[in-house]
């Protein structure tokens, strides 16, 4: 009975064998047998991700960890794995997630088009997780960005726009450039990409770009906001430069610059005066006049815009209107020469309203604060004449007017011209 079993239990083994050796000549060896031992794989996987510790860190490198990734994951899935296993591997992944930042240039849309990955294997979208994690991280940077940056366009743009008020120049130029180069911001496409081209190429590390950002926009607000605020200076150094060439006689060029000085500075009442003055100079007395009372709408204290809103009416045949103008002036006028100027329109404006007497009153004030203002003498002269004075006194004022007039300027060359042609007649009268 004994040796029957054994017989049984000897052609159960041989027909396991057979059953074994049929299987694998038929169907080939089993996915079990065809998979090498899971410390390999993870060997392979650790020696790629030693890749980005040196100078190899590139899509490369990246992808045969990825693709190594995968090998480990039929593994476990296929036979499971001990707890040292997940152990060292979980440490392998944790290294790939840090990893992944150093390699910018990978194509991520490419790799999973090609190798069209199941959506379980986290691996192949860690650019997209990383990206998320980096934009939730820059979140508090960027809207302070957002807040910088259009306060800085708006400073910028209002910059610009006075600037070029006065027509275009050097200046106007810097300040075009100054707006494109804000324009290129963080807020715009363009501006990102310019912003990510720059960090590529000086190698900034991704971590710090949103920071840098964040800088670069505090350094254009406190930029902007510098020259914002020193717009009136500028608006200073445009009115002295005008002041000079009217003195020189360039017409066009004091024009520009008182223009240019009031655009930038709307609330500079000095500037919208001697712009009055210009336009006095061309003959355009109804401009002039507008911006004589602009000057004085700023500033009701402006004794030169007075006097030069007086000349302006006398011109214009309003010597009735032009009187009280000049008086008040007067009351705000703060030094001789001030003074000396009122008192030669006021006694223009009395000579134009055939007010004698107190046109060779207001004169002869003047000529007390200033003896050397040829104008006062030229008005001096007309006013005696039509008072009958002596022709040797008028011969003496217009000799004055010719001695005091300045010829370097279009005024006094205009005085003297005048005075000449009065004491040749004279001298004929003889």
């Amino acid at each position: 009975m004994s040796d029957r079993r054994e017989n049984v239990k000897k052609v159960k083994q041989i027909t396991g064998i057979i059953r074994s050796w049929l299987r694998t000549w038929l169907m080939g060896p089993s996915r079990e047998a065809s998979l090498p031992p899971i410390n390999a794989h993870l060997d392979r996987y650790e020696a790629a991700l030693d890749a980005f510790e040196t100078a190899e860190a590139n899509a490369v490198a990246l992808l045969t960890a990825l693709t190594q990734r995968d090998r480990i994951a039929v593994v476990v899935a296929e036979r499971g794995a001990m707890p040292k296993i997940v152990q060292r591997l979980a440490e392998l992944d944790h290294r790939l997630r840090r990893a992944v930042p150093r390699v910018p240039s990978a194509n991520w849309d490419a790799w999973r088009q090609v190798l069209n990955p199941p959506p379980d294997r986290w691996w192949w979208w860690l650019n997209e997780a990383q990206t998320k994690a980096e934009e939730k991280r820059n979140l508090p940077w960027m809207l302070l960005v957002g807040v910088l940056m259009p306060i800085t366009l708006s400073l910028a743009v209002g910059i610009v726009q006075r600037i070029w008020g006065g027509g275009p120049d050097p200046l106007s130029v810097v300040s075009t450039v100054l707006t494109l180069a804000l324009t290129s911001s963080p807020l715009t496409k363009q501006g990102r990409e310019l912003a990510g081209w720059l960090m590529d190429k000086v190698h900034l590390p991704t971590r710090y770009r949103s920071e840098t950002m964040l800088g670069a926009a505090c350094l254009a607000f406190v930029v902007t906001l510098i020259l914002r605020l020193a717009l009136p200076a500028v608006a200073v150094t445009c009115n002295n430069h005008g002041y000079a060439l009217l003195q020189t006689g360039d017409l066009t060029g004091a024009q520009q610059a008182f223009a240019r000085a009031v655009a930038i500075n709307p609330d500079y009442a000095a500037g919208y005066y001697n712009l009055a003055d210009a336009y006095v100079e061309v003959g355009d007395n109804e401009r002039a006049q507008s911006l004589y009372n602009q000057a004085l709408a700023l500033d009701r204290t402006l004794d030169l815009a007075y006097n030069g809103l007086g000349y302006v009416l006398v011109l214009q045949g309003k010597p009735e209107q032009a009187i009280p103008v000049l008086y008040t002036g007067l009351s705000f006028a703060q030094d001789n020469a001030a003074r000396a100027a009122l008192w030669i329109n006021l006694g223009r404006a009395y000579l134009e309203a055939r007010r004698y007497d107190e046109a060779e009153e207001a004169l002869n004030r003047a000529l007390a604060l200033a003896p050397e203002e040829a104008a006062a003498y030229c008005t001096l002269a007309l006013t005696g004449k039509m008072l009958e004075r002596p022709d040797d006194e008028d011969t003496l004022h217009w000799e004055n007017c010719l001695r005091y007039a300045d010829a370097t300027t279009p005024r006094g060359q205009e005085l003297a011209a005048m005075a000449r042609a009065h004491l040749q007649r004279l001298e004929e009268e003889r």
